[in-house]
Order: structure tokens, then C-alpha cells, then sequence
């Protein structure tokens, strides 16, 4: 090889470099991005969430999907939750998000709001099998529910004790009433026993 052809390519081995290193430093955001996705994939989710975090401060919606996504699987469903619906205020592409945030409810109970998240998922992507799947068995843990109504019974239940508790009130004056006039009429028969 000749001198001027070793230049050549040692010249384009800088460059490459050089236009890495620039990358590096100018998309930083991407370089985390892609560490993320590295650690996710082993299911090292708590280095993920760390990288993921940082990128969430530029407020992008796909950072705050994918940190979201790393939270659910670390079982972290509220913190899952609001990043989930930081991501759906940011962008147009909501079904994906609206699937994401209907499992976090499904996980936590709320079967109401993820058959909600469901349901509008639903009417932006109707063939999606899976999630058609999901909002049916949630569907069906809501039947199976009992109707909530402890919230009327509780309020029976506290007028109920007003009501001996006044009852019981009333009682008392006048018991402390009756001593009051047996003292005053026991009083008035002393007065006069000649």
C-alpha cells in the first residue's frame, strides 16, 4: 500500500470518528436512548429507568412512553401511570399509550378507567386483537363485581347513630329534669311537716 492510499483511508477513519464523536455529543438523548433499549431488552429495567428519566427532561412524548412501559415492568403502576399520561398529552399517536395506561389501571383495580383507555384505544385501532381481548376480560371483572353502594349504607348507618345519639341525649335532660323536680318537690315536703 502507498503512502497516499494509507492517508486516504487513515484521513476517512478520522472523520467517521469525528462525525461519531459529534453525534455523541450533540444527540446525547439518542446515546441514552439506545443504552435504554440495551438494558430493557436484558430486563435490567431499574439502569434503564435512570436513562430513560434523563430523556424524559427534554419532554418528549416517546420518553415518557418508554419510561413508562420500564416502570409497568418493574410493577410501579401509579409512577407508570402518570408517564404514560405526561406521553399522551404530548403526541397525536395515542392508541399505543391508550393500550399501555389500560393495563397500568387493569393492574391496580381500576377496571372502570382501563376499560375506558381501552375503549378509546379500541375505536383508533379496531383490529387489534389484544386489546380487544383485554377490554373484554375487563369487561367481565367489572360484571363480576359487586355494585359499589357502602357509600349509602354509610350514610344510613351515621344517620342511624344521630338518631340514638339524640334519642339518647333527650333521655338524659329529661332524667336530670325528673331529679331536678323530685329534689324541689322532696324540698317543698320538708318545708312543711308540722
Amino acid at each position: 500500500m502507498t503512502n497516499k492510499l494509507r492517508r486516504i483511508i487513515l484521513l476517512a477513519v478520522a472523520i467517521i470518528v469525528l462525525l461519531l464523536l459529534l453525534e455523541i455529543l450533540l444527540q446525547p438523548k439518542a446515546l441514552r436512548q439506545t443504552f435504554a433499549d440495551t438494558f430493557y431488552k436484558a430486563k435490567n429495567y431499574k439502569q434503564a429507568e435512570k436513562l430513560l428519566r434523563k430523556n424524559t427532561i427534554k419532554n418528549d412524548a416517546t420518553a415518557f412512553s418508554n419510561l413508562g412501559k420500564c416502570l409497568y415492568k418493574q410493577n410501579q403502576y401509579p409512577e407508570a401511570d402518570s408517564a404514560i399520561s405526561l406521553a399522551l398529552e404530548k403526541t397525536k399517536n395515542k392508541k399505543d399509550l391508550l393500550y399501555d395506561r389500560g393495563n397500568t389501571a387493569f393492574q391496580q383495580k381500576e377496571y372502570q378507567k382501563a376499560l375506558d383507555d381501552y375503549k378509546e384505544a379500541l375505536l383508533l385501532n379496531p383490529n387489534d386483537e389484544d386489546l380487544r381481548a383485554n377490554y373484554e376480560l375487563t369487561l367481565r371483572k367489572i360484571q363480576k363485581q359487586p355494585t359499589p353502594q357502602p357509600q349509602v349504607t354509610q350514610n344510613k348507618n351515621n344517620q342511624k347513630e344521630e338518631e340514638i345519639r339524640n334519642i339518647l341525649k333527650g333521655l338524659d335532660n329529661k332524667e336530670s329534669t325528673d331529679r331536678q323536680q323530685q329534689k324541689s318537690n322532696q324540698s317543698s315536703k320538708t318545708d312543711k311537716w308540722w
